[in-house]
């Protein structure tokens, strides 16, 4: 074969394995990796704040250490960082949100946990009263707001017993439940300004709380679950205040503690009326 034949083969050979290795080459790098989700979870443990997760990046991590060590050095808790971060994990809006959630744990009386998975928050844990317990709600909002579901799993556990009555408190609050069963406690549309059919109810619950004048009331305001999250959550908190204003405006010295928990928490989640009627309710507990 002649030189100029050898040439003209051992190119059109370069060519042809160029054609069968660069694009699987080329296939390979080009693709993506796949990016896992970010997660969070803070626990108090024996006196630690144990710090556990995902997260895609150090300048989220030291912004929750940080916040976590502000903490620390009120609560006298030791910070135990077992985050992992990783480029792999998945930049998520929550996780910005974190630090304003960690002030939640130094209300627990002794233990309590935030979890978050992407979709989810999840508060558990235990609280001396109603006040820590409205502190512990109003801390969710940061969560709301980015759209987490929220998983509210904290009991009020009073570190002291409760002021004793002539009338059994449980049997109060069977005469509560009862009155609220027959008839709820009504507002204008999207207002605070209670109806008058409201107030006669309100009226009816008065009658039984002169009968435990020293106990503590918590008024819980429920919204339905039509429209932003946030606005039904402001809504719930003027309509429990409004509930409390009414009893002290006729002459109840209760402590009251008021919380609203917007759409939070629905009893059906149907889209129907009736249910969303439902939904939107006082509770009044002692």
């Amino acid at each position: 074969m002649s030189r100029t034949g050898i040439i003209i083969s051992g190119v059109v050979a370069l060519i042809v394995l160029g054609l069968l290795c660069i694009p699987r080459h080329l296939s390979s790098s080009s693709r993506p990796p796949t990016l896992i989700p970010a997660t969070f979870h803070a626990s108090l443990e024996q006196g630690s704040l144990v710090l556990r997760g995902s997260l895609p990046n150090e300048r989220s991590k030291l912004t929750i250490l940080d916040q976590a060590h502000t903490l620390s050095a009120k609560t006298r808790m030791r910070v135990i960082d077992q985050f992992i971060v990783d480029k792999q994990v998945k930049a998520a809006v929550w996780v910005d949100q974190v630090p304003q959630l960690l002030p939640i744990l130094g209300l627990m009386a002794k233990r309590g946990s935030i979890i978050i998975d992407g979709r989810s928050l999840v508060v558990t844990g235990q609280v001396p009263g109603h006040r820590e317990k409205a502190e512990v709600l109003q801390a969710m909002t940061p969560a709301i707001r980015v759209g987490l579901r929220i998983e509210d799993r904290v009991v009020v556990v009073p570190t002291t017993a409760p002021t004793s009555t002539t009338v059994p408190l449980s049997a109060l609050q069977l005469l509560l439940n009862q009155v609220l069963a027959k008839s709820s406690i009504e507002f204008e549309p999207k207002s605070a300004t209670i109806t008058t059919k409201g107030q006669m109810v309100l009226d009816q619950i008065i009658v039984v709380l002169r009968r435990a004048p020293d106990t503590p009331i918590e008024i819980g305001s429920h919204t339905d679950t039509v429209g932003e999250a946030e606005y039904n959550m402001q809504l719930s908190r003027r309509r429990a205040e409004a509930v409390k204003q009414y009893f002290v405006s006729h002459g109840l010295t209760n402590p009251f503690t008021t919380i609203g928990y917007g759409s939070t928490r629905p009893l059906t989640h149907g889209s129907q009326q009736p249910g969303l009627q439902q939904n939107e309710r006082i509770e009044i507990l002692m």
